[in-house]
């Protein structure tokens, strides 16, 4: 798709940061998606990426966003689209299968429409895509939606084309991209019922006898995971070191085989 058209006063495409990842906060800042986002893009060696580039696939059925995004990522060293541009929900599952992406961006207005068989069969055919839900507001139903399908971060229509990018190399390199506030304010949200309900139904007597083998210090590290702590906040709370919890952390990670903060919580809160 050719990203010539596109209105950099469209409601979608002014950008500004408000999202930060589970480590960094991103300052607010604007940069508009043109020759500026080429200017100085970041290079792999920053995040302890290889040289292979990074395969990105897009969905959206947004004409504007489509643009932005092809814009944004053709400009980038490291970075390769993969295949068309998904516009029809009822391809994305066949894209997906045959061009098998490092990353897929998928617009949420695309995504509400996915039936959850359609989901299943992705995840079945294409294990190994990293999936970044992009909404235009990061409200707790989509931080919920991540949570609940175990996607890998939400990101605004509205950050800046260098965190878009940092965003891709994160989750490319298997980090979740979602902060402890979303995280923290979805999990109080009563519609939060709904997303233990779906995790509930799903988890196996396996999980559930992973959960009891945690030790009570380790139960501990997880309850302030449920609170959005952070390691040094959950330190200060037990009294401990922050290497300590991050031990404690490794542990709960190995005994639970997942390797984000969010799948404990959501496991933790599916055993409960």
């Amino acid at each position: 798709m050719r990203p010539g058209g596109v209105q950099p006063g469209s409601t979608r495409l002014r950008i500004t940061g408000a999202v930060m990842t589970t480590m960094h906060a991103e300052p607010d800042r604007t940069v508009r998606p043109g020759a500026a986002s080429c200017a100085a893009p970041l290079g792999l060696g920053e995040f302890g990426g290889s040289a292979t580039a990074i395969t990105v696939m897009t969905a959206s059925d947004c004409q504007a966003l489509q643009a932005a995004w092809q814009s944004m990522l053709a400009c980038e060293s490291g970075i390769q689209i993969e295949g068309e541009p998904v516009t029809d929900v009822t391809r994305l599952a066949t894209s997906l299968s045959r061009y098998q992406p490092k990353v897929l961006l998928l617009d949420k207005a695309l995504f509400d429409r996915l039936h959850p068989l359609a989901l299943r069969k992705i995840r079945q055919c294409c294990p190994h895509v990293r999936v970044l839900l992009v909404a235009e507001q990061a409200c707790r139903g989509a931080v919920a939606d991540v949570l609940r399908n175990r996607l890998h971060g939400l990101l605004l229509t509205t950050s800046p084309p260098d965190l878009c990018l940092k965003a891709i190399r994160a989750v490319s390199n298997g980090e979740l991209w979602l902060s402890r506030r979303m995280m923290a304010n979805a999990i109080t949200d009563p519609t939060w019922a709904l997303a233990r309900a779906d995790a509930s139904a799903s988890f196996d007597p396996i999980r559930r006898h992973a959960m009891e083998t945690l030790t009570q210090r380790e139960l501990q590290v997880v309850g302030r995971l449920h609170q959005g702590r952070s390691n040094k906040e959950i330190a200060r709370d037990l009294g401990i070191m922050e290497d300590t919890v991050k031990k404690h952390l490794r542990s709960v990670f190995t005994k639970l085989g997942v390797r984000r903060r969010a799948l404990v919580v959501l496991q933790a809160s599916a055993a409960a």
